[in-house]
């Protein structure tokens, strides 16, 4: 497997500390956190140059309070916003060399339709009518990527930090509607951990339209500080022959993960995570090439 992380988790690190610690510890890439205004593609290629790294992977960053993130909003001009910064993110992903954004439908954090329904009619007329906007959003932002050579993977988040596609079947109804080549599959282990009955069996469900991954264990810290199978994931991708990049996004304990990674007790996790993870994964990997033998 090649191994990435997720820079989101290391807060207003500056890239060339990341990317110091991605190499030092062997990883090959990283995903960077779709901020198009704040990253300047060619200050990234050279840092990435300058440690034998590329990017394997951009993370829209669609967080419910940010303004024109969020492309199933009932709103019109916040959704019309949210597509431009797809295709912003998508033009970063390009510039940058890598091949995929990753995207959700709506944004983390929003767990409701618009409004917060309170009886079940409300509820499913506002679900579908936000799943709609979604699919026409995702769709527009998928026409824009394809001439450019970039894909966008849709990742269903858990039930407890969205509302609109929290696991595997979503995700495919999802993409059956989008009906774009160009928008395949991201899944995560942590949030797989609380909505799937099998996450290994979801991999060989997921099969060729997955193209990206997050890892980290059962409590979202580094793989092997939890319960998760990971010996069976990690079995699964091979037999999927999976091509993508696993993108380690461990976060410390607390019920904030955008403050907990920048608080300064956790700070000394940042090395010990990246270390533990990639040490962890790696030696399952070699268990199981044994195994063949």
């Amino acid at each position: 497997m090649r191994y990435a992380i997720s820079s989101w988790i290391y807060g207003d690190e500056p890239l060339d500390q990341t990317l110091s610690r991605l190499a030092r510890y062997g990883y090959e890439a990283v995903e960077l956190v779709g901020e198009p205004e704040r990253l300047a593609p060619e200050e990234v290629g050279a840092v990435c140059r300058a440690h034998g790294l590329r990017v394997s992977a951009v993370l829209s960053w669609s967080i419910f309070g940010i303004p024109g993130r969020d492309l199933a909003s009932p709103d019109g001009h916040e959704r019309a916003q949210a597509i431009r910064y797809a295709r912003a993110c998508v033009d970063l992903a390009e510039a940058v060399g890598a091949p995929i954004v990753v995207v959700i439908p709506a944004a983390a954090g929003r767990t409701a339709p618009g409004g917060n329904p309170a009886t079940e009619v409300d509820w499913r007329r506002g679900y579908q009518d936000e799943w709609k906007r979604a699919v026409d959003s995702v769709r527009q932002a998928a026409e824009y990527a394809a001439p450019r050579g970039v894909s966008l993977a849709l990742e269903p988040i858990n039930r407890y930090e969205t509302f609109l596609v929290t696991n595997l079947d979503q995700a495919t109804s999802f993409l059956e509607d989008v009906g774009s080549d160009s928008v395949k599959l991201h899944l995560d282990t942590f949030h797989m951990n609380l909505e799937e009955v099998d996450p290994a069996a979801a991999i060989h469900r997921a099969g060729a339209h997955l193209v990206n991954m997050h890892v980290s264990d059962s409590n979202r810290q580094a793989p092997g500080r939890g319960h998760t199978d990971f010996r069976r994931i990690l079995s699964a991708l091979r037999e999927i022959a999976y091509p993508g990049v696993l993108a380690l996004e461990p976060v410390p304990p607390g019920s904030n993960p955008l403050l907990s990674v920048r608080m300064t007790e956790n700070l000394p996790l940042r090395d010990r995570y990246a270390e533990e993870g990639i040490r962890f994964l790696r030696s399952l990997e070699a268990e199981l090439e044994a195994a063949k033998v």
